[in-house]
């Protein structure tokens, strides 16, 4: 058994940690650009139960880039479809420790293994803080992979910058924005999908569609890379952002330019709106510290990727305002979608049809970045609907903004809780706090525009 010294739970760790290695590594071919490797991984309960699944990871799209970009970055690929496979497999609700956090102490076989050991800290560190789950990775040996010959293609010459495109609001306006701003540029759109979760894939499909006509040969994508575990237990899928930033790592790494997260800062912050939203139950897939952590780890790997994102400091509202083409943003936005539970139509009990859900935090933020503008997105759930369910699950998030909108909280109060978030050795602390104060206020304005009485009496605000 691995020692587990200097871990966040240590003793509590060694004895609690669910057992995980890989197995392994095949390739099969599909069809004619459809070749994908399958990373086996076997599963040890702490009461020794067993269980098995795979990693699946499609490698036609990515075949271009073999022996192109350095091999590393194909490590650092399969190490986050790894990752994904252990967080989809096992269930938070039967396997968590305290009702999300769950204990992963995995063995890794893996290509470059011995450049990613001595840095096995840092990337437990990480992907610790990204999940809410506390790992201890253990690159124990060197895997194979065997790519087929990708046909030459000048599809991907002279790219100039790579942008993570979800099928979101924010990433539909961050690719506005380059291309309106840079009309000698070309963007690459780096984008997976989950064959378990086809929406995001459609989504991005049909904005390149209506990219393909307003700014034909201005940015490139290949199809989406198909990302997904054999076995699908949990859906909160915490870790999908690394596997985001991996492919767009592979093409920045080719093309020699930067990589763009466009995620507004209220999101990528993600303020905890009370204490039981702090650290483990708080998302934080764009969060600044978890990209602090990325970049450092390919720092110490040797990659000079430049990585930012340049809507960390606005809210979703200043993000639409601000939008280099707003007129044809809000032409499209509706093709759009930012629900984190669109499928649940069970609970939109206004729209079943609806595309957006109404209830998660991300479609809050989006009816508040929309409000003044002609928006054509559909809700399933009003807000005098949520209040009446006070208590329901479909209400705890609707209850949990009303609590923080109707909070005294001071900046100091803010940079506290922002420390407590780990980012005391950020500078710029004061800018942080600044957009959470301003993120209240668009999500004060979104609950004064629905001008619901009750609500408002409910908040002290009539």
């Amino acid at each position: 058994m691995h020692s587990l010294r200097g871990s966040l739970t240590g003793f509590f760790l060694y004895f609690k940690a669910m057992k995980i290695k890989t197995t392994k590594y095949t390739t099969r071919k599909f069809s004619q650009g459809d070749t994908r490797l399958f990373i086996g991984l076997t599963f040890e309960d702490v009461k020794g139960n067993k269980f098995a699944t795979k990693a699946v990871v499609q490698l036609h799209p990515m075949a271009f880039f073999w022996e192109k970009a350095p091999s590393i970055s194909f490590s650092l690929l399969y190490l986050s479809a790894i990752v994904y496979a252990i967080d989809r497999a096992v269930d938070r609700s039967v396997y968590s420790i305290d009702g999300w956090s769950r204990e992963f102490e995995v063995d890794i076989a893996i290509p470059e293994w011995h450049s990613l050991q001595p840095l096995r800290n840092d990337i437990n560190a990480m992907l610790s803080f990204l999940t809410g789950d506390y790992w201890c990775l253990d690159f124990i040996g060197d895997a194979s992979v065997r790519y087929e010959k990708y046909k030459p293609s000048t599809c991907f010459d002279g790219i100039t910058q790579v942008n993570l495109f979800s099928g979101g609001m924010d990433s539909l306006i961050g690719a506005i924005d380059y291309m309106t701003n840079n009309p000698n540029g070309k963007l690459f759109l780096a984008s997976h999908y989950d064959s378990s979760m086809p929406g995001p894939q459609s989504d991005q499909n049909r904005l390149k569609k209506l990219f393909s006509q307003q700014f034909s040969g201005r940015f490139c994508s290949m199809p989406a890379v198909l990302i997904c575990p054999a076995m699908s237990n949990e859906l909160s899928c915490r870790s999908r952002s690394f596997m985001f930033l991996s492919i767009a790592l592979i093409v920045a790494s080719y093309s020699g330019c930067k990589i763009v997260v466009p995620e507004n800062g209220s999101v990528s912050l993600n303020y905890p709106l009370s204490r039981s939203r702090r650290a483990s139950c708080s998302t934080r897939t764009t969060h600044p510290v978890f990209l602090k952590r990325y970049r450092e780890i390919l720092k110490s790997l040797g990659l000079r990727i430049e990585i930012e994102n340049p809507y960390e400091k606005m809210t979703k509202g200043e993000m639409v305002r601000n939008c280099a083409d707003k007129a044809y943003m809000l032409k499209i936005v509706s093709e759009s979608n930012s629900c984190g539970k669109r499928n649940m139509h069970q609970f939109m009990y206004d729209n079943h049809n609806a595309s957006h859900c109404g209830h998660c935090m991300p479609c809050m933020y989006r009816k508040a970045a929309m409000i003044g503008e002609c928006d054509n997105t559909t809700y399933g759930n009003r807000f005098m609907t949520l209040y009446d369910r006070k208590g329901y699950k479909v209400a705890e998030d609707f209850f949990a903004m009303l609590e923080f909108l109707k909070k005294d909280l001071t900046r100091d109060d803010i940079k506290r809780e922002l420390r407590i978030a780990g980012m005391s050795c950020f500078d710029d602390l004061d800018e942080y706090a600044d957009l959470v104060v301003r993120t209240r206020e668009e999500l004060s304005a979104m609950i004064r525009d629905d001008n619901n009485e009750t609500i408002l009496s409910y908040l002290g605000w009539s």
